[in-house]
């Protein structure tokens, strides 16, 4: 990401030819547009734009939310613009609590509740001048644990995707966490403790997050095709005693990190809350956007929704309110006509990806392929990520100020054996929307295709990549 390092061309792997029914004659020539700006970055990594990194930075390091990027890339990204700062996309925060602690006025949208939530207590211990009243209250938490009876209205709000998740003295120490919770009054207080329960929950549970499934150990009494073992599983009270042992050690680091100036935190859809920010009101954006990698998220943090009381219509509800990534997810062009605040970004967006020749010949492959897709609504969920992506660069064209610049992390995919280059393609919507691409810098080395496609089709490389879009100080002419 540093300015000062040289960029060298793509190796072999990375440009090879794409292959199709048609041969990829529109993605080749896509490629071929950007070619002088399609770079492999020696200075990029799997930590720097992964959650790994931030596995010792303070505060992040509480969640485990491996869907994010690291504080060092948020770090660095500042580097090559000034704020306001916004994260239409920010997950545990990192974007936002990063770029406050370096003064700068912050933004982040997160529809998923859990980690907005999660950055919300790490902003509120960042910003309290006195934690000691905190700490006082966890002590009174863990002593709750250790007597009285679970009262039945606090048990863990189960959906059937969570049952049988905890063993069962667990489940009475959940019980008694929630009923504590429930009678604090202080709003910051209640924030961090929340987020500390909600946080070892995977640890003491039978559950592990694999990918966007929850692996089940053998011994949680469900009926299993086939059932790990996680080795041993702390208690409740012995869980949460370390993460609040965290949160006590992180407390001093907490106000030089992220302090300050607390970030603006949204929770909601980038769709419908990126139209009611302000015309050039942002002067860096730094995010990483779901992948269209059939991913569903609401299965993955199901545990840590239920705990937040989603019941399985709300688990519905938000799986669709989520960028299309996953088979489930329905078309949003007709909730984009009912709610539209700004036709003409719509417009635009619309416009951009009907022009988008590599997009529809990609699609147009898998149409004629239908009967051979594992499951043919992937069809679907590649037309609709791109339409809703291009929905949010338009409007993020719209809210950057002129010389104003975009850093956005995301990963190429592969169905049934074609590539779809998802970073040329939102970089060519980018440049049609205002944006002008200076680098798509790809990691030395990319991620392989599924297991499945890789017996089939054979293995391809695809690229794992950091774009930067910069507005221009005047506007382009054709």
């Amino acid at each position: 990401m540093d300015k000062t390092q040289t960029a060298i061309p793509l190796h072999p792997p990375h440009q090879a030819p794409l292959t199709g029914s048609n041969g990829g004659a529109a993605r080749n020539a896509l490629r071929e547009r950007f070619a002088d700006r399609l770079v492999v970055r020696h200075d990029l990594n799997r930590r720097l734009v992964s959650y790994q990194a931030n596995k010792a930075q303070p505060g992040l390091r509480w969640f485990k939310y491996k869907e994010g990027f690291s504080a060092d890339l948020v770090r660095d990204a500042l580097r090559l613009g000034g704020g306001p700062v916004l994260d239409p996309f920010a997950g545990l925060g990192t974007t936002v609590l990063v770029a406050s602690g370096a003064r700068h006025r912050a933004t982040g949208i997160e529809i998923m509740p859990v980690g907005a939530k999660a950055a919300q207590a790490i902003s509120f211990a960042a910003n309290c001048t006195n934690l000691d009243p905190i700490k006082d209250t966890a002590d009174g938490l863990l002593r709750a644990l250790n007597g009285g009876e679970a009262e039945p209205a606090f048990r863990f709000p189960h959906v059937p995707i969570t049952d049988r998740a905890f063993p069962p003295q667990t489940e009475d120490d959940i019980a008694k966490a929630r009923a504590f919770l429930h009678r604090l009054e202080d709003k910051s207080t209640r924030a961090i403790l929340d987020v500390a329960c909600m946080s070892v929950l995977e640890e003491v549970s039978y559950t592990r997050k694999d990918g966007q499934y929850l692996r089940w150990d053998h011994r949680c009494g469900r009926t299993l095709r086939g059932g790990m073992n996680k080795g041993a599983i702390p208690s409740f009270p012995e869980a949460l005693k370390r993460r609040i042992g965290e949160i006590v050690q992180d407390a001093p680091l907490l106000a030089r990190c992220y302090g300050g100036r607390a970030p603006q935190i949204i929770e909601g859809s980038a769709l419908k809350e990126l139209p009611r920010l302000a015309n050039n009101s942002v002067g860096l954006t730094i995010t990483s956007p779901p992948y269209a990698n059939r991913y569903d998220y609401t299965r993955t943090y199901a545990l840590e929704l239920a705990w937040l009381g989603y019941d399985r219509a709300a688990f519905g509800q938000l799986r669709q309110s989520l960028i299309s990534a996953t088979v489930e997810n329905r078309s949003k062009e007709q909730l984009l006509d009912q709610e539209c605040r700004r036709p003409k970004v719509l417009a635009q967006a619309r416009t951009a990806v009907a022009s988008q020749a590599a997009l529809n010949e990609v699609l147009d492959i898998l149409r004629t392929r239908q009967a051979e897709l594992s499951n043919p609504h992937v069809i679907r969920l590649v037309a609709n990520y791109f339409s809703e992506m291009a929905v949010v660069i338009a409007e993020l064209a719209r809210v950057t100020r002129p010389g104003g610049l975009v850093v956005m992390v995301n990963d190429n995919v592969q169905y049934h054996g074609e590539e779809v280059p998802v970073d040329l393609i939102l970089s060519d919507i980018a440049e049609a929307c205002g944006f002008v691409c200076e680098e798509i810098g790809a990691l030395p080395r990319g991620k392989g295709n599924a297991s499945q496609q890789m017996g089939r089709f054979g293995r391809r490389e695809l690229r794992k990549c950091v774009y930067r879009w910069r507005k221009p100080e005047k506007p382009q002419h054709a």
